[in-house]
């Protein structure tokens, strides 16, 4: 019984469920091919209800700017933080601003997370990475 528990409290997975599920993400901050783009984040924050993205079981939904909302679905491994998005709606991000597309790409090439329930890094292996708050 002892042994059961130190194994317990000695893991380093994740809870996935703890960090994605019902959890709803604000876009605070954003790093492009390892430029950190600090005077378009002033985008995150111009218009209410944009740049945030949902987690729920298996999907994923939010919107990026007006008129842009996303749709997919997402799987995490909570030992190796990898990270799948398949984004179905919309399929790119043709007309969006730049911040935006750089947010959508990163999206869609999402290789890994880090982070937890409050705050949140999606990460894409060309040194592109979305940080995020929650919203709880």
């Amino acid at each position: 019984m002892t042994m059961c528990l130190l194994l317990i409290a000695c893991s380093n997975d994740d809870d996935i469920n703890e960090i994605f599920i019902n959890n709803r993400f604000k876009i605070t901050g954003l790093t492009y091919n390892g430029q950190k783009t600090v005077k378009d984040v002033k985008e995150f924050y111009e218009v209410n209800d944009t740049y945030w993205i949902a987690f729920s079981q298996s999907t994923i939904s939010g919107v990026l700017q007006p008129g842009m909302k996303i749709e997919g679905t997402w799987n995490a491994d909570e030992k190796s933080r990898e990270l799948s998005i398949n984004l179905t709606s919309p399929r790119s991000a043709e007309g969006a601003s730049d911040i935006c597309s750089k947010v959508f790409s990163i999206l869609t090439h999402a290789t890994s997370y880090s982070g937890d329930k409050n705050v949140m890094k999606i990460k894409w292996d060309n040194g592109s990475f979305i940080e995020m708050s929650s919203e709880k």
